[in-house]
């Protein structure tokens, strides 16, 4: 995933309709590739609908997110 990209959180049940922009990534360290640590970005969430919740802006594992819609214009 790389910046400008629209994600959603993966649990969509316990979180139904939280999705946000991805603004920064971090990159990997050897370590972290050696124990099998997911990488980490920076996403910006958006209000969840259904209950009006406010998440705040957070670093969060690539593999709690999925990818909505890539940021890229061409």
């Amino acid at each position: 995933m790389k910046v400008g990209d629209f994600v959603q959180w993966r649990d969509q049940t316990n979180y139904p309709g939280l999705c946000g922009i991805v603004t920064e990534s971090r990159a990997q360290t050897v370590g972290a590739r050696k124990r099998g640590e997911s990488r980490e970005i920076f996403v910006h969430w958006m209000e969840l609908s259904r209950n009006h919740y406010q998440v705040g802006a957070g670093w969060e594992k690539i593999r709690d997110v999925e990818l909505l819609s890539t940021g890229e214009t061409k």
